[in-house]
């Protein structure tokens, strides 16, 4: 059996190193594909979110005839239009609840809204009169009920809106992230691919 040789040794010595030496390579290529696959992915949500938006036809209300406000009338397709409809949606809720929560608002009538569903004492009723279940629901509770429902409306309308916000905000992490992972894996790959300085 030969010995090895000094050339044979240095040979197996040097591909070991040139192995070890594409490891960090191949290392911040893959950072890099992960951060532009990030970015897609992010760039692919904001836009179906845009999409699904405008599918809903809705456009921006007017706060008050005297000030509008300044996205008054356009289409809500974009985190800042939907920002400003559901502050419309609020301000307008406020007005017909007197600024009261749906929580806030007591419900003492029947599912169709038209008689009371309890009977009601002068302490626990609304307009100060004692009512019976049964009884049609005087002016003041008819107003509370329709008030209520919609308070309910409301929030369930600010609620779905509140969530294509949020989908823009996740959207617009995910490609800021994309974008600097991308941009440290391709640093690492141009630092690794210049030659060593040998002092």
């Amino acid at each position: 059996m030969s010995e090895p040789t000094l050339d044979t040794v240095h040979g197996a010595h040097a591909a070991r190193g040139d192995h070890a030496s594409r490891t960090p390579l191949m290392l911040a290529t893959i950072i890099v594909v992960v951060g532009i696959v990030m970015a897609a992915v992010g760039v692919t949500t904001y836009a179906v979110t845009v999409t699904q938006l405008r599918a809903q036809q809705i456009t921006v209300a007017s706060v008050t005839p005297e000030n509008p406000g300044r996205l008054a009338g356009k289409r809500v397709s974009d985190p800042f239009t939907a920002l400003a409809e559901i502050n419309a949606i609020a301000h307008h809720t406020n007005a017909i609840t007197g600024g009261k929560t749906y929580g806030e608002l007591g419900n003492v009538a029947t599912s169709d809204g038209k008689t009371y569903s309890k009977d009601l004492t002068v302490a626990a009723s609304t307009d100060g009169q004692a009512h019976t279940a049964g009884e049609a629901l005087s002016a003041a509770d008819a107003q509370t009920y329709s008030a209520r429902a919609t308070a309910q409306q409301s929030s369930f309308l600010r609620a779905s809106i509140y969530v294509s916000v949020l989908a823009f905000g996740i959207s617009a992490l995910i490609i800021g992230l994309g974008i600097v992972v991308a941009l440290i894996g391709w640093t690492m790959r141009m630092t690794l691919r210049q030659p060593a300085t040998t002092a």
